[in-house]
């Protein structure tokens, strides 16, 4: 099955966004949108992965639950990758929660690739994707509504599988984690443990990482 890890975003914010796209759609053409029950903030296309790898992957990036507590996330502008002259994927750029959500990227990044998944080479930047130009292009700027800062928390990864249809991919959830954290979690192929400092070590097969 294709499957990606994302953090989900609240029925209401999707639904403001949608509104935005509907508007914009009117001023640029050769766009295919995103529906707005898939809307995310994506942190790790996975691919095709067999059945088998799915308990692998939580087994992986199960400690993640416990080293961070939920926390607040707030929508900035709309913008585009990898610039508006030459526009491939139209986004919503976010503002707070950033530098957590790079974090947890980092944290899925580096541990998935102990389970033979490669890591990410491109920087990361969080978003919410809106739109994907049929043909990279020059967005004008009177087609990029202004929007409101709209806040959520962030309260959960999920382990989505997507599948491809023509009026569009459908996203189920397979799984999530709920970030809760705790200090202190084993689990049976290594051990992890806060330091003072609230660094984490991670042991593994006697390597600290």
């Amino acid at each position: 099955m294709r499957a990606f890890l994302a953090i989900e975003i609240i029925d209401e914010i999707k639904e403001y966004l949608k509104n935005i796209t509907n508007l914009m759609a009117l001023h640029i053409d050769g766009v295919k949108w995103v529906d707005k029950t898939g809307l995310h903030i994506t942190l790790k296309f996975l691919g095709e992965i067999e059945d088998k790898k799915i308990s692998q992957i939580w087994e992986s990036i199960s400690y993640i639950e416990n080293r961070y507590t939920p926390f607040d996330v707030t929508t900035k502008d709309i913008d585009a990758f990898p610039d508006k002259r030459k526009a491939r994927v139209i986004i919503t750029t976010l503002e707070n929660g950033v530098d957590n959500i790079k974090n947890i990227y980092n944290d899925i990044d580096e541990s998935l690739s102990y389970s033979g998944f490669k890591r990410e080479t491109r920087s990361f930047t969080p978003h919410i994707t809106l739109g994907r130009m049929k043909i990279p292009g020059s967005v004008h700027g009177k087609a990029f509504k202004d929007i409101e800062r709209k806040g959520f928390t962030a309260g959960s990864i999920t382990l989505f599988k997507s599948i491809l249809r023509r009026e569009g991919a459908l996203y189920t959830p397979v799984w999530n984690l709920k970030l809760k954290g705790k200090e202190k979690l084993h689990y049976k192929d290594g051990h992890v443990t806060y330091n003072r400092d609230k660094s984490l070590s991670v042991t593994r097969g006697g390597i600290i990482r």
